[in-house]
């Protein structure tokens, strides 16, 4: 299967998984707030929260993982002895074994006590539900830690760009979350802990499976003890993995910090609408990563191939994609958001859709430079690259500590995040130019311009039911169907090129021909 088409088939099928993922969440979403309430609902979302320890080195050393695996599968793609290009990505997998064991046994020693102590003493918890607090901690920190070491695996599956199969797995997982959810909507009772009990296993089960299949499919996954220690690879994935600590830490302090935040200074209450806005962020972000998964391994391969123009033109169109395929959903969501939220939650809780519509701005501008972030990872040379975009993405969050310290209200979190990714974003698209490459003149007028100025246009056609209409489902139907009808051939003929118009007729042809 030739790199392209491999890309096509993952886009399609992690998009239609994501797709299906949101149809369930908007359902999913009002019955476990309606089965917890609004209380329990907002402690989950912090306590859950305080793993962010574990989940931040998971996320950090499984993008070292991965670009390390695709860069030698790339190589070998060149390599004169395939023999030994495939034992060097063994060599990398066990390495990455040893320090996926070793990880999370540190992290949960150094952090269980303090997200306890912070539960008891620290954070604004009923004195009746601390308990039940410290038993879903306990619980997320059990899936956390499985997920953990099924990093060097689960890497494997992207590397090799088996991302379509992954899909199986999450269809599964989203389709039996949904029974479960329905249930306990429907059955009322005091379900916070058994909610946790429910995701941990909803959440490890899969990852078994993945781990079992990885073992059979790839022949690189061999556990050789005489390769899991190598002070060499060890020091190069801490090293990359270390840059990459810096931009990962603003992530975690804007996200966590800012929970923290809303809890310190306007209660669990609000907590329960930045629940749900990051719920809403998470579900518009999976429709992109549909797209990050597919080109990431491939530009990564391109670059250990050694051919940096087809990196380039892979990145640019990542970026291209990446924002298209936010804005098939996020446009008519971000017009209909006060109509949304009581069609979905019917009694939603306080600033939830203002909340939401920040999230949701900020995803297009986070993914209008998602391939210049891709590309300076697979060039590898990343430090002052981590050093600048961490450093903005840490300013976050005592930029939204100030706007609250002089009396503004919960939307000054929303506009801290805005600013913020605005110029992180700018950040990344300069670094891109100098150590990848890649042009601002042409992500300007080929990307950026031409996105925006489709965007625009349909959100000024897609708006006119909302000022002739009464708020109904009829109305958000209407507005959905305006909106697409603009976008999509707009985006069409005006940002898409000739080159990726055929590639997609291509590719949807011989989809309907295997049908």
């Amino acid at each position: 299967m030739t790199i392209h088409k491999r890309i096509f088939l993952n886009i399609i099928a992690t998009y239609g998984r994501s797709l299906y993922a949101l149809a369930l969440g908007l359902f999913t979403g009002r019955w476990v707030l309606m089965a917890l309430g609004q209380i329990d609902y907002g402690l989950y979302g912090v306590v859950g929260g305080l793993t962010v320890f574990i989940t931040f080195f998971n996320g950090l050393l499984s993008g070292a993982v991965s670009r390390f695996y695709a860069f030698e599968i790339g190589r070998s793609q060149s390599a004169a002895n395939p023999e030994m290009a495939l034992e060097e990505c063994r060599k990398w997998f066990n390495t990455a074994l040893l320090i996926h064991t070793v990880v999370p046994v540190v992290c949960l020693l150094a952090g269980y006590p303090i997200g306890v102590w912070a539960i008891h003493n620290f954070l604004e918890i009923p004195p009746d539900r601390v308990v039940a607090c410290v038993w879903v901690f306990r619980f997320v920190c059990a899936s956390c830690f499985v997920a953990m070491l099924n990093v060097p695996f689960q890497a494997m599956y992207t590397a090799k760009q088996y991302i379509a199969e992954l899909t199986v797995y999450g269809v599964a997982t989203s389709t039996l979350q949904a029974c479960f959810l329905y249930y306990i909507a429907s059955h009322p009772s005091d379900w916070l802990v058994r909610y946790s009990v429910w995701t941990c296993s909803i959440a490890i089960v899969p990852q078994i499976v993945i781990c079992l299949r990885a073992l059979a499919v790839f022949p690189e996954c061999r556990i050789n003890l005489s390769y899991c220690w190598s002070g060499t690879r060890i020091r190069q994935l801490f090293s990359f993995a270390g840059w990459h600590a810096f931009g990962a830490l603003g992530a975690m302090l804007r996200g966590q910090g800012m929970a923290i935040l809303v809890n310190k200074y306007f209660g669990a209450r609000v907590n329960a609408a930045m629940s749900v806005a990051n719920t809403v962020n998470g579900q518009s972000t999976s429709l992109v990563s549909a797209m990050q998964g597919a080109f990431t391994p491939a530009i990564v391969q391109a670059c250990g191939f050694g051919d940096e123009a087809l990196m380039r033109r892979m990145a640019y169109r990542a970026c291209k994609f990446g924002m298209l395929l936010a804005l098939i959903f996020i446009l008519p969501l971000a017009i209909e958001i006060d109509n949304v939220m009581k069609l979905w939650l019917k009694t939603p809780p306080p600033y939830t859709a203002g909340l939401c519509l920040c999230m949701l701005v900020q995803v297009v501008f986070d993914k209008s430079t998602i391939g210049h972030m891709i590309a300076v990872n697979a060039k590898g040379r990343i430090a002052s690259y981590q050093l600048l975009l961490g450093g903005l993405l840490i300013l976050t969050l005592p930029l939204a500590w100030g706007f609250v310290s002089i009396g503004m209200d919960v939307y000054s979190i929303g506009y801290a995040l805005l600013i913020m990714t605005v110029f992180s974003a700018w950040g990344r698209a300069w670094f891109a130019r100098s150590l990848a490459g890649m042009s601002l003149r042409y992500w300007l007028f080929r990307v950026l311009l031409p996105v925006w100025m489709v965007s625009g246009i349909s959100v000024i056609f897609a708006g006119l039911p909302r000022i002739l209409m009464q708020p109904s489902f009829g109305r958000l139907c209407i507005t959905t169907i305006v909106s697409e009808l603009m976008f999509l051939p707009l985006s069409w003929f005006f940002v898409l090129d000739d080159n990726e118009r055929n590639f997609v007729l291509r590719k949807t042809k011989k989809l309907k021909c295997s049908l």
